[in-house]
């Protein structure tokens, strides 16, 4: 008997021991508990943080594809309008050139009207120079045919200066009139 109330109190002392060790076990899982519900709050938390950045996600990506498609229609009408810009400028360049050079055709063909006629007009006066001349050699040749003894020609003479002045005259005026032909003829090429 007194082995069997040994093994009762050993018997005894393992149910403690195991009793002990239940209870360290209890205390574990109840620890082993918490930890878990917090892991399932704070994995509840993340899914929920995470379906809501999902949620922002969608909303983001579909204000993402309107601001893409608007930005894809202002680089359309930015094209088409710098497309417009550069037609309008080409046609406004071509009109201002066609503007000058119509000016400057008028002005070629009034110049060489100009040119015209004053090539007639040197052309009417070359005769008449040529016919001076002439009457100038033949003064010319009378006078020294004559004797200064024969007559009194200081009223020839006088003639005969004037005739020559103009003459001059018609000659400076032919320089002139050839200077501006070529003048002209220069600024015409």
């Amino acid at each position: 008997m007194l082995g069997k109330i040994k093994e009762l109190v050993n018997i005894k002392e393992d149910i403690k021991a195991v009793s002990k060790d239940f209870d360290q076990l209890k205390r574990e899982v109840s620890s082993f508990k918490e930890e878990i519900n917090k892991l399932k709050e704070s994995l509840n938390d993340t899914n929920s943080t995470q379906k809501q950045f999902l949620k922002n996600l969608e909303n983001d990506m579909g204000i993402i594809n309107e601001s893409k498609e608007s930005f894809k229609k202002e680089v359309y009408d930015f094209k088409l309008l710098k497309s417009q810009l550069q037609n309008k400028l080409l046609q406004k360049f071509e009109e201002e050139l066609g503007k000058e050079l119509k000016v400057n055709i008028d002005k070629l063909k009034e110049d060489y009207g100009g040119y015209a006629e004053l090539k007639d007009k040197v052309d009417a006066i070359k005769p008449k120079i040529d016919e001076l001349n002439k009457t100038i050699s033949k003064l010319s040749d009378v006078s020294k045919s004559l004797k200064k003894e024969d007559f009194e020609l200081t009223k020839f003479a006088n003639q005969i200066l004037a005739v020559d002045k103009e003459k001059l005259e018609l000659m400076r005026k032919i320089d002139t009139l050839e200077r501006l032909i070529s003048k002209m003829r220069r600024s015409a090429r």
